[in-house]
């Protein structure tokens, strides 16, 4: 009966939108398999999100199934539906202990046309763990084992002849690597790489001059700008990005949201959910939001870049609060 009831549960929650569509342009089915499930059985939560043209929804980072165990977590790439576009997020789940349990309540955030970050709610999924031993009529625990006799023989004579051999082999090689080192020549001088934010730099500027916008190529606009920003991540911070995907890239941060720091990985993430718009679902940006985009990824460059020092200014810049003027 509890097991009936959590299963009827679990359909309203997948066939019916969260409250939170009624007033929001996202709306959020979810669906669980499977239900029932046994102790530690992976779950599948799958949730889909349909939104308005212009808008872009994520999972928000560090996002906890806590008492449930993630295992994974993966989102497709939007799909174009009608006057609006479709977005599956997947996640994978464990639960340990048997009986009556429920996936959580958690958010997804979204960047609306005016480039505001919201949320939409998803409810908790209730669900039934039943236990591995349910189907035993009368379980027992398995007697212990008898105890074993292990005899052990006396090798300490073997063990002083070769511990004195191993540290008379280590004295040679020691030796042996010192005089090599000696002997080495001097490694020939090589001029240091070039700082990262000095090469995205360049290549922001040599975009901003180029006609691509003013040819109508917005695409490949953004294919220059989303390669400029994952190169200088990948040159600065040391995460892969280049030839990763924007899933691939959330997979690295979800697990540690600081190694961008001082980067904020969700403004980071937002920014490559818009360009992915652009060059899969070939939307077109609005007014100057191509130009706001490549004046978001100089400032982000100019915030993080490793010397410390600040960018040079750009016509038109206003500059930070307590900044000092140079001569």
């Amino acid at each position: 009966m509890i097991a009936a009831t959590a299963l009827l549960l679990g359909w309203l929650a997948a066939a019916t939108p969260t409250d939170a569509a009624v007033d929001s342009p996202v709306a959020v089915t979810t669906r669980l398999s499977p239900d029932p499930s046994h102790v530690g059985d992976i779950l599948t939560l799958e949730i889909t999100a349909a939104f308005p043209r212009g808008y872009s929804v994520n999972l928000p980072i560090g996002v906890t199934f806590a008492p449930l165990h993630l295992v994974d977590l993966s989102e497709g790439e939007p799909e174009v539906t009608g006057e609006g576009l479709r977005k599956t997020f997947t996640v994978r789940l464990q639960h340990f202990a048997p009986g009556p349990a429920q996936v959580p309540s958690f958010t997804l955030t979204y960047v609306d046309e005016a480039g505001a970050v919201q949320t939409a709610a998803v409810p908790a999924v209730p669900l039934q763990v039943d236990s591995l031993l349910a189907n035993e009529a009368d379980p027992q625990p398995r007697p212990d084992d008898p105890p074993l006799s292990i005899e052990y023989p006396n090798t300490l004579a073997e063990t002083i002849v070769y511990s004195v051999l191993g540290t008379l082999t280590a004295a040679v090689l020691a030796w042996w690597a010192l005089a090599r080192l000696r002997r080495r020549r001097r490694p020939a001088f090589v001029p240091p790489p070039i700082p990262a934010h000095e090469l995205a730099l360049e290549a922001l500027d040599e975009l901003e001059r180029g006609s691509l916008l003013a040819d109508g190529l917005v695409q490949d606009y953004y294919v220059e700008l989303t390669e400029i920003g994952k190169g200088y991540i990948e040159r600065r911070f040391g995460v892969e990005a280049l030839d990763r995907t924007t899933e691939e890239i959330r997979r690295v941060l979800v697990r540690n949201p600081d190694a961008i720091a001082p980067l904020s990985a969700d403004e980071v993430m937002a920014f490559l959910h818009r360009s992915d718009l652009v060059k899969f679902a070939r939307m077109r940006p609005e007014g100057d939001a191509a130009t706001d985009d490549l004046r978001w990824v100089r400032d982000a460059v100019a915030r993080s870049r490793i010397d410390g020092m600040p960018a040079p200014a750009q016509p038109g810049a206003t500059p930070e609060p307590g900044a000092e003027a140079r001569p």
